[in-house]
């Protein structure tokens, strides 16, 4: 058996695990990286970066397909899946590379293989028949998360599928059906519906993506009525019986019954901390009820020493907050002077048209008592939306009605994960809104949108008309 000395050990090369490994590597860490799998985690190779590109190829589908009021007309439109995937894997390839040759040039070590926790000080890690123990003054959890399975429709990837499997298929199916009103089924979901497929929805609530500022939502349902997408809330699957190659499920919404036959089920109901086998029981690292482990706000764990980040630390399951928390890690191991924050967490949400947030809602200020001036600017009179035909939402700004400090920017509309970059530099700056108002913005762009929802907020935009009281 080996013995490895190390400053910093990180289990799991995701996006925070990665980002973290390079960082402390800069800082002069000697640092080793230990994967399971794929560098990149989950995001990468089955997650973030596919999903993008099938909503990529389905959003540029969808737009040729309606090209003729443009004067542009295209016929025998197609989609060959497997010269997609195809494209689809060399990306995932280019940025897989990506990653260890960073490593490399940064001089951390890469071990794959199965890590478990034997000590604070010590992990062992098995690859094949090889056991590699590895000595370290600073462990980094970053083992991510996993689907959430729905205990009477258990995932056989083949009919009953996570999104990994649903990115991996070779044929577009007729009739699929989304089992959570969340941002991956959403995504997924508008993606496959656009490309040609039947999309059903069954949500638990009353409402799509909880959480997100109902008047985006809004928009976001309208547009998935516009593609045919059946959509039932306050619903629960029953009962589902397997065929060869379907599945007949009945739904129960509200009090009715829906018997409907699939060719997919895509379960998106939430997902699970991935700490099977870890050894955290055995060195008595606190996890909450669902199984997330428990951190303070440089990340440690009740153990000193012993970090976690991104997706085991609980929702949000976002790329960029374990990347950014894997940042901030390292500097504290480090000792650096920099302290990051990781407070003004962005959100985007891929679907038509795009959902992109910072901060707080208008009704999560006014359920704090904070009185709130909001302005609001729509893409329909947006010179830049109209000219790329795609002129659907609106910007939204919340300020605090005292101090014209920005609490927080909602966008729903083109390019929203985009655009939402200046609101969260606006808020990491704690900016006021005259602020943002002075910033000349150039024409015609998308981002003026940002600037009259701002002047909008203040009651002075001029492309809005401002009824005289």
């Amino acid at each position: 058996m080996n013995m490895v000395q190390y400053d910093v050990a990180i289990i799991g090369a995701g996006p925070g695990g990665y980002s973290a490994a390079l960082k402390l590597a800069q800082l002069g860490k000697k640092t080793v990286l230990i994967e399971n799998h794929k560098l990149g985690g989950e995001c990468l190779n089955y997650g973030c970066i596919p999903s993008k590109t099938i909503i990529s190829a389905s959003n540029l589908f969808d737009k040729i397909s309606n090209f003729n009021e443009q004067g542009i007309e295209c016929d025998n439109l197609s989609i060959n899946l497997p010269k997609f995937q195809s494209w689809k894997e060399s990306i995932i390839k280019k940025l897989n590379e990506g990653i260890e040759i960073l490593c490399k040039n940064y001089n951390v070590t890469i071990i794959f293989g199965a890590a478990k926790i034997k000590t604070k000080n010590v992990i062992q890690v098995k690859s094949n028949n090889q056991i590699t123990e590895i000595s370290t003054d600073n462990i980094i959890i970053a083992t991510g998360s996993q689907p959430k399975e729905l205990q009477n429709l258990p995932f056989d990837q083949e009919l009953i599928v996570t999104s990994k499997e649903m990115l991996e298929i070779k044929t577009i199916p007729s009739n699929i059906l989304v089992v959570g009103g969340g941002a991956i089924g959403l995504e997924l979901g508008t993606a496959f519906a656009k490309i040609g497929s039947k999309v059903t929805i069954v949500e638990i609530t009353d409402s799509l993506l909880p959480g997100i500022d109902k008047d985006l939502v809004n928009v976001v349902k309208k547009s998935l009525n516009n593609l045919n997408v059946d959509i039932y809330f306050r619903a629960k699957i029953l009962q589902g019986e397997k065929h060869p190659t379907e599945i007949k499920i009945i739904i129960k919404s509200n009090e009715n019954k829906i018997e409907k036959t699939f060719d997919k089920v895509l379960i998106s109901i939430g997902r699970i901390a991935n700490t099977k086998n870890l050894g955290l029981e055995a060195i008595g690292i606190n996890t909450d009820n669902n199984g997330f482990v428990k951190v303070d706000k440089n990340m440690m764990s009740n153990i000193p020493g012993i970090y976690a980040i991104g997706d085991i630390t609980g929702p949000p399951w976002l790329a960029h907050k374990a990347s950014t928390q894997g940042i901030k890690v390292a500097h504290f191991i480090a000792k650096s002077k920099i302290a990051l924050q990781d407070n003004n967490i962005p959100y985007a949400i891929f679907t038509e048209p795009e959902i992109a947030t910072v901060g707080i809602s208008e009704e999560e200020a006014l359920r704090k008592n904070i009185r709130v001036k909001v302005g609001k600017f729509q893409f329909g009179v947006n010179a830049r939306a109209l000219t790329s035909k795609d002129a659907n939402g609106f910007v939204k700004v919340v300020t605090d009605q005292n101090s014209d400090k920005i609490l927080g920017v909602h966008i729903v509309g083109p390019e929203a994960s985009n655009l939402i970059g200046e609101a969260s530099l606006a808020l990491t700056m704690n900016v006021k809104i005259e602020d943002i108002e002075n910033t000349i913005h150039p024409h015609p762009t998308l981002t003026e949108a940002f600037m009259e929802a701002a002047e909008a907020s203040l009651n002075r935009s001029i492309h809005s008309f401002i009824k005289k009281i």
